[in-house]
Formats: C-alpha cells, structure tokens, sequence
C-alpha cells in the first residue's frame, strides 16, 4: 500500500514515477538506472548493497520493506504534512514504463499525465467500474496491468478491492465470493481451474473476470466458460499506450 501511495505522491510532485521489476537481476537494473538517470531510488533493504554498487553519486536511495518500515519511511515522518499538488499538463511526463525487449533492448516508454489519466477514464467507463465494486487484485504494481490498469479504475470509481500480495488459489477461492472484479493474467486462470474445488460457487458474485499481459488460449477460455457459466473478457494493450481494444463488457466475447 506505502508503494501505491509513493506512485501516486510522485504524480501529486510532478516527478516522473519509474516502477521496476523486483525480480531483475544487477546487470539488467544497471541498465535501466544508467538509462533512467533517476535521481532518487527506492528498494527493499536486501537490495540496498546491489543497489548502492549500481547508482551514480547524484542518486539518493531509500529503502522501504514489505512492513512498510525503512529509510523512507524514516524520512517521511521529518517532512511536513501539507502539501500542495504540483501544476502539470496533459503532455507532461508522468511515468517510464520500460518494455519487455523483444526487439532489442528494453526501451523506456514515456507515459504522460494524460495518456494514464484517458486510459483510466475510458476503461473505468467501459468495463462499468462503480463504488459497487470490489476488485479481486493479486498482479504486481511495477507493469502497466496492476498499476495503472487495475488501481486506476479502483481509484477513479471510488470502489474497494482486495489487496493482495501475489496470486495464490486457496485465497483467491475466499475472496472470489466477496468480490465483483477479478483481473488477472492468463496463469491467474489456469491454476484456479486445475483446482477441483473451483465452480460456479465462487462466481456468483463476479460480473466480470478480465485477462491480460498475455494472450489467454482458446482452450482455458473455453474451460472457464464451461465450469463456472461465464466467459473471460480479454483486453490489449502495450507499455507505450496502455490499453488499446477490449471485448465488450455487453455483448459476443471471443476467445482468444
């Protein structure tokens, strides 16, 4: 949660927000600072010493752990509690997403206040988010899909959601029945229904399960619709713009 809350003070500051992958390695973090040039760096204590290896002299690091305890935190109680928002236009840079490297390197994408701001809009609009909701979320927050999409339309709509830490199926059958949102990426669907346990008892209270990051196959497509009655609604996007073109939330899904 102290994460969100620093991505979206970073918005409030007008700094541009650079969220990483916290399963890369030394060399390919390298890369990405020496590229980024980021002036402050924040990592979980264990990184501290690779992290410190990597950085330039102007970059300041602060750590911050998974008990929201660390130097940031530290840091924060010295500042003071009133802020005002830092003006910014539509154009202006808000967030570098880095891309996945399929053509070559990873190459940052430069995301502007107003590009996340139509995306979120749009999709909160189009997929009916309301204060209604609850949304089951268990992606990470350093991609497109968890942070942006999924928070986004969380915030903007005004709804709640269960806040998980990573996917893991015994939770995600307790919470399914108290939810009415489910995002997830295609594996998120396929571990739930190599569970035997998993039906229609768990989706009676989802109005709609959304798929992305990756292509979902015809065949779990298929699989899910026949034991729980519903069908995923999947969705594109890409780092550089967010997300492009869904299936309808009223109307023919089609899978894959």
């Amino acid at each position: 949660a102290t994460a969100v809350c620093l991505y979206l003070a970073c918005l409030r500051a007008g700094l541009v927000y650079l969220p990483l992958n916290t399963g890369y390695q030394q060399r390919e973090l390298s890369y990405f600072l020496l590229d980024a040039k980021p002036r402050v760096i924040v990592c979980s204590p264990d990184a501290m010493g690779s992290m410190s290896a990597i950085a330039t002299p102007r970059m300041r690091i602060f750590t911050l752990d998974d008990r929201d305890q660390g130097s940031l935190i530290n840091e924060i109680r010295t500042c003071f509690e009133d802020f005002t928002a830092v003006p910014v236009q539509e154009g202006d840079l808000a967030a570098i997403l880095y891309t996945s490297g399929t053509t070559g390197r990873s190459k940052g994408a430069m995301l502007s206040h107003g590009n996340l701001a139509a995306n979120a809009l749009t999709l909160g609009e189009y997929w009916g988010f309301s204060a209604a909701d609850v949304l089951y979320h268990a992606l990470p927050i350093y991609h497109v899909h968890g942070l942006f999409v999924a928070i986004h339309c969380v915030l903007l709509s005004g709804s709640r959601m269960w806040f998980c830490s990573r996917f893991d199926v015994r939770e995600a059958l307790e919470l399914l029945p108290r939810s009415s949102v489910m995002m997830g990426v295609p594996t998120f669907y396929t571990r739930v229904l190599a569970n035997p346990e998993f039906g229609r008892k768990h989706c009676a209270t989802v109005r709609v399960f959304i798929s992305g990051s990756a292509p979902l196959l015809p065949e779990t497509f298929a699989a899910f619709e026949e034991r729980t009655g519903v069908r995923i609604l999947e969705r594109y996007g890409m780092t550089e713009t967010g997300m492009n073109t869904s299936n309808p939330l009223f109307g023919e899904r089609i899978g894959g």
